[in-house]
């Protein structure tokens, strides 16, 4: 593996709070029942709460930085303001790497991302896992040096593996050109100097590309799952709650190892170790130790780490009520305590004596205070003895002096391309509903039961008297069009809400674009919802007795296709604009209710009450009934009387044909299709914070520009400070002699 170039990572002043609902005493509003009682138009009242404050500190490469400090010290937060993770809050100060001021969305150019609770789709083995995080993200630099290419004996004596090497590292699609000879007709000359035409030798070419490509995706799959001790479970599903899958531990690891092969320079962890037993946290934190000896910067939030683990980092910086009371070397961690007044035993862990001794200590505490007086006055006199401190102003002095190593553009974490990865999400979500065969089980044997039940319940009702007829015909085509809209919203909801997490984290983490997820999912679902229709048509239709004519029945078919449809982009805008199950089916009920009451059955429409009968023209199910009672009335006779065109005229179903009916349905299909993309991207934007703001050329110009004036001016004045001590030197010998 190449070594990494050294990125340091220094902040300074930085301060971090969020709007909190205000709290005013019971006198300063006048009665506390009448507040109660304001208009809902009063516009709240927000304080600013403070989470970091004024925090200066320097990670370095090669090493491990582990932030330790009590629940709600803003552990948590550091972590993510450094990695361009916080969406929400006001930020300030300044955060560089090797010198160059930096925001989020250039952070999340060169940093990889571990979140504490792990999130990874249930269906994938460890291995997809990690393949996956290849293939999508594929690493920036070289990760091992291969030998020469399968191409070489496609183009003879031609050496293409340097070309490989380039398209593998980078994603780049393109093939190398064939060599040409200088024949006319455009053959190549292949080994033995026989002539190879053009089409075919690019088609090898490509052939031995993909070969190459999986061969490299395969050895560094491999490589992970051995570094991690991921060897017995490589094959195992992931699981969740629900079903049974790897261990804590080995989901921990894969999630650490899909940030790995992506070899960002950088990587962050929030608690990498929590939940874990003693010998899988060990075993982790080995793990990021030897990640950090690669020569990549390491800073992880650990919570209470044995001794074994403390023994391992390399730097310690404790966060004490948003502020830093020590950041340093490990080592230099216990002298620092007994300075102050508090020496850790021979046999006690430093960490467990910082927690008990160090910050909640309360003797030095003046008496008669609240435990939030005691805390407070506690960090201030942290905070005044480490800013005193000769360790604070050696970190003073690493944040004056950076690293100013200038950062190179084969450090940028990479993306595959669009097409890569509209190809591979539409593969895994294959997988993964092939995989799922109960959910599309359950999904088919519903259509075919519904289908029973209401062909069952009117069976030959064209054997019935006329008033049973239609009201026969009318309930089954209502209930027809409400199975379809509202089963599949149900089924879409279902799936989608536990998938939602999943997606939004991958999407963070930079493994795929939203228009290639967005349309992945649509093309592996649709086919569901067209198949669900047809079996519950084939089924209900000849048993409830409507008019044996083909036409007709592709007609129904048609319009149960368009309500599944149209139920499905309706329950993927409830999936992606709630996050929870929950409050989707709390929403649900507002929705589908006014549809259903305008559908065409329960209210005559067109003499319903006017300020509310506008709703009926944004009912997919109105029309959906509208063209199916068309479609089964329109001429119908029995016994030589025309009783559907009568029965269409009271009922007032419109004017509209059934062509128009089915366009209106599929135009509110396309809508809601719209508007859940658009909600998607709204999702994501907010997840992001300022990658609305800064593009990626914007963020990667940062990267890759000049160091700081402020930093470039103390370089240059050592450097003039050395040539002048030089050049006194140089003159000592004359100046002995001129005195000589």
């Amino acid at each position: 593996m190449e070594p990494n170039k050294p990125l340091q990572i220094s902040f300074e002043g930085l301060t971090y709070s969020v709007k909190v609902p205000a709290k005013r005493a019971v006198g300063s509003s006048g009665n506390p029942l009448l507040r109660m009682l304001k208009s809902p138009f009063t516009k709240p009242e927000f304080d600013d709460k403070v989470i970091l404050r004024q925090l200066n500190g320097s990670f370095r490469p090669g090493r491990v930085t582990a932030i330790l400090g009590p629940s709600g010290s803003g552990k948590t937060t550091l972590l993510n303001l450094l990695a361009g993770q916080i969406s929400t809050g006001t930020t300030s100060g300044d955060i560089w790497v090797n010198g160059r001021r930096v925001s989020g969305a250039s952070m999340r150019q060169l940093a990889g991302y571990v979140n504490q609770d792990d999130v990874i789709l249930p269906t994938m083995t460890v291995e997809e896992a990690i393949e996956m995080s290849i293939i999508l993200r594929p690493p920036p630099i070289a990760s091992q040096s291969r030998g020469p290419s399968p191409m070489a004996s496609v183009l003879g004596d031609r050496d293409v593996s340097a070309e490989v090497d380039v398209n593998v590292a980078t994603g780049n699609d393109q093939l190398p050109l064939p060599v040409t000879t200088g024949r006319s007709n455009g053959e190549t000359q292949g080994a033995g100097g026989r002539s190879t035409p053009p089409k075919k030798v690019a088609a090898s070419v490509a052939a031995a590309r993909k070969a190459e490509i999986k061969a490299h995706h395969q050895a560094r799959c491999s490589h992970a799952i051995s570094l991690f001790g991921l060897e017995k479970c490589r094959g195992t599903a992931v699981g969740d709650s629900s079903s049974k899958g790897i261990s804590g531990g080995e989901k921990k690891r894969t999630a650490i190892a899909m940030e790995w092969v992506t070899e960002a320079p950088v990587l962050f962890l929030d608690e990498p170790t929590s939940g874990l037993d003693a010998h899988s946290a060990l075993m982790v934190a080995r793990q990021l130790k030897d990640i950090a000896d690669a020569g990549r910067t390491v800073v992880t939030v650990l919570h209470q780490p044995s001794s074994d683990m403390f023994e391992i980092i390399d730097d310690i910086l404790i966060l004490f009520e948003g502020r830093i009371v020590y950041l340093g070397e490990r080592a230099s961690l216990v002298g620092y305590l007994e300075r102050l007044g508090y020496p850790c035993g021979m046999y006690t862990n430093p960490a467990d004596h910082v927690f008990n001794a160090v910050l909640f200590e309360g003797a030095a505490v003046a008496k008669g205070m609240s435990d939030s007086q005691r805390v407070e006055q506690r960090a201030e006199h942290l905070l005044t003895t480490w800013q005193s401190s000769p360790e604070a102003a050696t970190m003073q002095a690493l944040i004056a002096n950076p690293e100013l190593t200038a950062i190179d553009k084969t450090q940028f974490r990479q993306t595959s391309p669009p097409l890569t990865q509209l190809r591979y999400l539409i593969k895994r979500a294959g997988r993964n509903a092939v995989r799922n065969r109960l959910v599309i089980k359950v999904r088919l044997i519903q259509s075919a039961f519904f289908g029973l039940l209401i062909g069952c319940i009117f069976l030959n009702t064209d054997d019935k008297a006329v008033p049973v007829q239609r009201q026969n015909y009318s309930g089954a085509m209502f209930f027809s069009c409400m199975t379809q809209f509202l089963l599949t919203i149900l089924a879409v909801v279902n799936v989608f809400t536990g998938e939602r997490l999943v997606f939004f984290r991958e999407w963070q983490a930079a493994y795929y674009g939203l228009p290639a997820y967005f349309a992945a999912k649509n093309i592996i679902e649709l086919p569901i919802q067209i198949i669900s229709p047809i079996i519950y048509s084939a089924i209900s239709y000849w048993l409830l007795g409507f008019q044996h004519d083909g036409v007709k029945f592709i007609l129904f078919t048609v319009i149960a296709i368009t309500l599944s449809v149209c139920g499905f982009t309706c329950g993927f805008l409830l999936g992606a604009s709630f996050k929870t199950l929950s409050a989707v089916l709390a929403a649900l009920p507002a929705m589908f209710l006014p549809f259903m009451l305008f559908g065409g059955l329960l209210v005559n429409t067109g003499n319903s009450t006017v300020w509310l009968r506008w709703i009926q023209w944004i009912s997919p199910i109105k029309y959906g009934y509208s063209a199916m009672m068309k479609n089964q009335f329109e001429g119908y006779v029995v016994d030589g009387k025309p009783i559907g065109d009568e029965y269409l005229d009271e009922v007032q179903l419109g004017s509209f044909s059934i062509g128009v009916d089915i366009i209106f349905v599929l135009g509110i299909s396309l809508l809601a299709w719209v508007l859940s993309y658009v909600a998607l991207a709204y999702l994501t934007q907010k997840g992001r914070g300022d990658s609305a703001k800064s593009s990626t050329k914007k963020s990667q110009a940062e990267l890759l520009g000049q160091p700081d004036a402020r930093f470039t001016k103390v370089t240059e004045k050592k450097s003039h400070v050395a040539t002048l001590a030089a050049t006194e030197e140089r003159q000592k010998p004359m100046l002995n002699l001129s005195l000589e």
